[in-house]
């Protein structure tokens, strides 16, 4: 999909008509940047599975799984789910990376760099520069976004003639917010539409998310999200308790740690990946009090041994990522009865995740399971007040499978939509 405005080009090769993959080119006759170049995980699936794996990122571009971004020198993440990051090792040499955080990028990164299939690929190879975006020199200026992933951004962009905003993936409410302000300001000092007014800036292209207008089930709001994890914490005060969750979800992390504090559980950390990223929310937030890890080649909290969470099951919750509370419990032998909190932040199309395999394992173990579902992304009815404050000219919607519908709402707010079909 390709769009003119005056004198640029908006090349949008990914993410347009569909959740996940964003890949767009703005382009003028001086100059040339890329915001996001993600994995596209509907795609993904058509071709892969446990069975077939990619041989190669060759073969992934071949299939329109990943773009194809030879000659193209600046590249900006906007945060670091996959479906944005994308894979960074096919990169040509000389490129720079620009992401929301180096030391988070790197934490994050790490594991990928042993693994053993395709993933390998998601970190760059020698030659191309990983740059924090506060760094950059291209005119664009990162402004802090509600994410289910931390950090992220929003990017506005000054070509000198044309000024474009590109969202990325934002919501307007977040959970940390709605349970404690103070612990929030230390994430969030001001978010894009505060920074937005605050700046004076004005738009005349607005490329906006819109992952909430695909129909599917509507994802709980914060204050509903808060209130049932209290409400499993209060009334399961005898299971040993788990929560599987996206290490790169600071914000629910911290409130579930929060949360369990409230109930004197004690947190056991699991996996290496979430591990460090914990730790990183942790030093980040200045959150107190004892937090506890099961025995891995990264030490960062105390270690709590197995047979001591098997002993005292009720005093513990395990934070995990997808996949492991399995794994801990069929090497103990103790999930009957167990609960499991499994939250999702993301669609399916965007996540890559199937959870039929798990759910059949969480049945025959034993488990209470509670699958919570608080999306990243605005909602719908929140677009009016985002219009609102931005105010653009054009308006061009991606990261939703309804682009026509979502032109026509934009339509009825009064702004003109260029994605209409």
């Amino acid at each position: 999909m390709e769009f003119r405005y005056e004198n640029i080009t908006i090349k949008i090769l990914q993410g347009y008509g569909e959740i996940g993959g964003n890949c767009i080119i703005i382009e003028n006759k001086d100059s040339k940047i890329v915001f996001d170049q993600g994995i596209r995980f509907s795609r993904f699936r058509r071709f892969y599975n446990a069975n077939v794996q990619p041989v190669g990122f060759t073969e992934m571009i071949n299939l329109g799984i990943i773009p194809d971004l030879t000659d193209l020198k600046d590249v900006f993440i906007s945060h670091l789910h996959l479906d944005h990051l994308g894979l960074l090792h096919p990169l040509q040499l000389g490129t720079t990376v620009y992401v929301p955080n180096e030391q988070i990028f790197n934490a994050f990164i790490e594991p990928y760099k042993a693994a053993n299939n395709w993933t390998t690929y998601i970190s760059p190879s020698i030659g191309v520069d990983i740059v924090d975006v506060s760094k950059n020199n291209d005119n664009v200026i990162p402004l802090a976004v509600e994410h289910s992933a931390y950090p992220a951004f929003s990017y506005y962009y000054d070509t000198g003639n044309i000024k474009l905003l590109y969202t990325g993936d934002m919501r307007i409410s977040s959970p940390l917010g709605a349970l404690t302000p103070e612990i929030h300001k230390k994430l969030h000092e001001k978010t894009l539409l505060e920074e937005y007014e605050e700046k004076g800036l004005v738009s005349d292209v607005l490329i906006i998310e819109g992952t909430n207008f695909t129909p599917h089930t509507t994802p709980v709001s914060s204050h509903y999200f808060i209130e049932q994890i209290s409400n499993i914490f209060q009334n399961h005060s005898n299971s040993l308790m788990f929560a599987s969750i996206d290490s790169l979800d600071a914000e629910a992390i911290l409130s579930i740690l929060l949360i369990a504090k409230t109930y004197n559980r004690i947190p056991v950390i699991t996996g290496r990946r979430l591990i460090n990223m914990v730790k990183l929310w942790i030093d980040l937030s200045e959150l107190s009090g004892d937090i506890y890890q099961l025995e891995d080649k990264v030490i960062n909290f105390n270690i709590v041994e197995e047979d001591e969470i098997e002993k005292n099951p009720s005093n513990y919750l395990i934070l995990s990522s997808k996949g492991e509370p399995l794994e801990f419990v069929r090497r103990t032998k103790i999930g009957k009865g167990s609960v499991i909190i499994s939250l999702t932040a993301e669609a399916q199309s965007e996540s890559g995740e199937d959870e039929s395999v798990e759910d059949s394992w969480l049945k025959m173990l034993g488990f209470i399971v509670y699958r919570l579902r608080m999306s990243g992304h605005y909602y719908p009815y929140e677009l009016k007040y985002i219009l609102d404050v931005i105010r653009p000219k054009k308006v061009i919607p991606i990261h939703t499978e309804v682009p026509s519908i979502m032109c026509e709402y934009v339509s009825q707010l009064g702004y003109e939509c260029l994605g209409r079909t």
